[in-house]
């Protein structure tokens, strides 16, 4: 019977001209040449072995152009600050309300992230070569009320940047610190160095004075920040 010759041969090795393990003269079972010639089930399993690949670029890719456009965002924060800043106000020093003003209409280019999260500090600086050479002065400085203002003299964590380094000149620096938390992928940022499953952003903007006016003997104009006093 078919059937009994087909088991009978099972273990047997294959006799010449036999690529089925077959003796010659004999067909495998109809069910064993369809499981051998199948090839159904070859394109579900090839996609279940990259989809999670795939599925992780897509993540990757949109997580990082959300964040550069973040980025992105606090940089034209603080650019916005440091351009109101400098064109000043009608009185020397500018008023707390103004200041206040700058602040949240500056945070208006956040959008569509939330610009309540930025910590911005805006200062005045000079260049004062009697105090420092290679370090600016901070003359007077502002903040949000979720930041702190610099203080007042030399700022020795700050250098002075490129065509900011005449003698007697005056300028801006906005400085805007915001976290950027993903929304997916915390535990890989943590890996990265971040906190809680967020990074924090930060930028710095100098900026020359266009208002203002000059102190002393100095040809520069000086913005005076609220409270704050001339270099």
């Amino acid at each position: 019977m078919p059937a009994l010759a087909f088991l009978s041969r099972v273990g047997r090795p294959p006799g010449p001209g036999d690529p089925d393990g077959l003796r010659p003269g004999h067909r495998p079972a109809p069910c064993v040449r369809r499981f051998r010639h199948d090839r159904s089930g070859v394109s579900a399993t090839e996609f279940a072995l990259i989809l999670p690949v795939m599925l992780l670029l897509l993540v990757g890719m949109m997580e990082l152009s959300n964040g550069i456009n973040n980025w992105r965002k606090v940089t034209l924060l603080a650019r916005a600050v440091s351009d109101l800043t400098s064109q000043g106000d009608k009185q020397n020093p500018v008023s707390a309300a103004t200041m206040t003003d700058i602040f949240n209409a500056s945070k208006l280019v956040m959008q569509p992230f939330n610009g309540a999260n930025a910590k911005i500090v805006v200062s005045a600086l000079g260049v004062d070569v009697t105090k420092s050479l290679f370090k600016p002065v901070v003359c007077s400085s502002a903040a949000t009320s979720n930041a702190k203002a610099r203080a007042v003299g030399v700022a020795s964590d700050l250098s002075l940047p490129p065509g900011f380094t005449a003698l007697g000149m005056r300028y801006i620096l906005t400085e805007v610190s915001m976290p950027y938390t993903p929304v997916l992928g915390s535990a890989l940022v943590n890996l990265m160095g971040g906190t809680n499953g967020s990074i924090t952003l930060t930028v710095s903007i100098p900026w020359p004075t266009r208002g203002g006016q000059p102190y002393g003997l100095n040809s520069y104009s000086e913005v005076v920040l609220p409270n704050g006093s001339p270099c």
